[in-house]
């Protein structure tokens, strides 16, 4: 039993409305989060959904309206509010007054410009914030039940200045609120649209593909696979990419003949050396080579033609030549009984002692295999490249737990890496890493050829002493005086 004085709902309601109410506005008087939160529930309390859609329009012209560069040390709590204005929009106000929701949700993405020029994004979270609103926005499109020209006018517009990509994805995820007529009137305008477009010269018009590409979404939402071809530019059948899109949803209809041949067209000519160009991909942080996708689509129609063996040969080369966990996945879901054993421990020696160590510590990250990992990076210590925070830092999280000595190379690394190239930008992730390394040393039994947690620290306060700004990240973290 937990004990009375844990935080819980039950403890706290112990405590009585009276109490409660006081220590939330003793709280409140310094937290401008939880005042807007305290007055949406009572402005909800006294006057339903109405009152709390007004409110919550009052706070999207609000943020609409300013121009304030909002700096990292804010922005956590500018996210959090940006996001509480979606929250009851969708779970509060569209639950008895879906109209109202639906217009307030398009009141929000229109925010998405001016947060975009006042915030930051560089890690993606405020994008994440409206793209899921994008979501929220076609469900409660469902509820409301708005006139389907009028809505129809609305998806056009979003799509004519969907400069951030936000609502790529409307259109299917819209359709099912359309209906008839709405899906009538979108293709009618987006069809206009496209076809007033000039075609001049050789640039690309990226306007007609925006349009274009929402034809094809609403091709694609009736399962008509030759209007969504009819909509590919000749010239572009030809490419690896569209030749693999086609051949998806030709497969997908049971046209496996045609899929073959259109794949056959676009097929990608070899690189000279294939090899390297897949350790470029990985030392820059990409995971897949721009063909790997349509080999995935040939490999299937392979499947579909009754060409199984060659189907294997193909997964089997995909795995040797780059690690595609895919490939491998689908290679041993074909293999008999018992064969797929032997054949997977046969892939994790291969990746072993693959030729790029990212791409095999990648590798055993996505499988997963941490034990490998671990492994990998004991073994080949040498070759990790403490710029790939990208990858390093997810790994390290991942085996920390049962392999710490791996996890704390790894974090070294980085550390290394950014206090030898003065990346001050990096000192508070890399203050972080060196609370983490410290954390784990209590784990750690024996350090074998590595440096203890000590001869490290020390070596950095050695070679590092001058970057001040580096150890007042370390003490800001550490709760320590520096």
């Amino acid at each position: 039993m937990a004990s009375k004085k844990t935080l819980n709902l039950d403890n706290l309601a112990a405590l009585g409305p009276e109490r409660l109410a006081a220590i939330l506005i003793d709280v409140a008087a310094g937290n401008a989060e939880i005042k807007r939160r305290l007055r949406l529930e009572l402005a909800e309390q006294t006057g339903g959904g109405d009152a709390l859609g007004a409110e919550v329009g009052k706070r999207l012209t609000a943020l609409r309206n300013a121009r304030s560069f909002v700096d990292w040390q804010k922005r956590r709590e500018f996210l959090k509010d940006l996001d509480q204005q979606r929250v009851m929009i969708v779970d509060r106000i569209a639950q008895t007054r879906p109209d109202l929701a639906l217009d307030l949700m398009w009141r929000f993405m229109d925010l998405a410009e001016p947060v975009f020029n006042r915030v930051d994004d560089s890690n993606g979270s405020v994008g994440d914030v409206f793209h899921t609103a994008c979501d929220n926005l076609a469900t409660i499109a469902v509820l409301a039940r708005p006139d389907p020209a009028s809505l129809a006018d609305r998806v056009f517009t979003a799509l004519s200045k969907n400069d951030y990509g936000l609502f790529d994805d409307l259109v299917q995820r819209i359709y099912p609120a359309l209906g008839e007529m709405g899906v009538d009137r979108l293709r009618t305008r987006l069809t206009e649209a496209l076809t007033s477009r000039s075609h001049g010269g050789n640039k690309r018009d990226r306007d007609a593909d925006a349009f274009r590409r929402a034809l094809q979404a609403l091709a694609d939402s009736e399962s008509d696979v030759d209007a969504y071809i009819a909509l590919i530019p000749v010239e572009d059948l030809d490419r690896p990419s569209i030749g693999a899109a086609v051949g998806r949803r030709l497969l997908a209809a049971g046209r496996g003949n045609e899929a073959f041949a259109a794949l056959e067209r676009a097929k990608p000519t070899p690189p000279a050396d294939r090899s390297r160009q897949y350790d470029e991909l990985y030392e820059l942080g990409y995971l897949r080579g721009r063909d790997d996708v349509w080999e995935e689509v040939y490999i299937d129609a392979l499947d579909a033609k009754g060409d199984g063996e060659r189907a294997q040969q193909l997964r089997r080369a995909a795995f040797e030549e780059r690690l595609s966990s895919e490939s491998l996945r689908a290679y041993l879901k074909k293999l008999p009984d018992f064969e797929d054993v032997e054949a997977e421990d046969w892939a994790m020696q291969h990746a072993l002692g693959f030729r790029s160590f990212p791409a095999a510590l990648y590798f055993f990250h996505q499988w997963p295999n941490p034990a490998y990992a671990d492994q990998l990076v004991l073994e080949r210590a040498s070759e990790i490249d403490g710029n790939a925070y990208y990858l390093l830092d997810p790994v390290a999280r991942q085996i920390e737990g049962r392999h710490p000595l791996a996890a704390t190379l790894l974090r070294r690394a980085m550390i290394d890496d950014t206090l030898d190239g003065a990346k001050s930008s990096r000192y508070k992730h890399a203050a972080r890493h060196l609370l983490e390394c410290q954390s784990l040393a209590t784990m750690i039994q024996d350090y074998g050829a590595f440096e203890t947690d000590e001869a490290f620290t020390s070596r950095l306060r050695a070679s590092h002493d001058r970057k001040t700004g580096f150890w007042k990240q370390v003490a800001e973290v550490s709760g320590t005086p520096p």
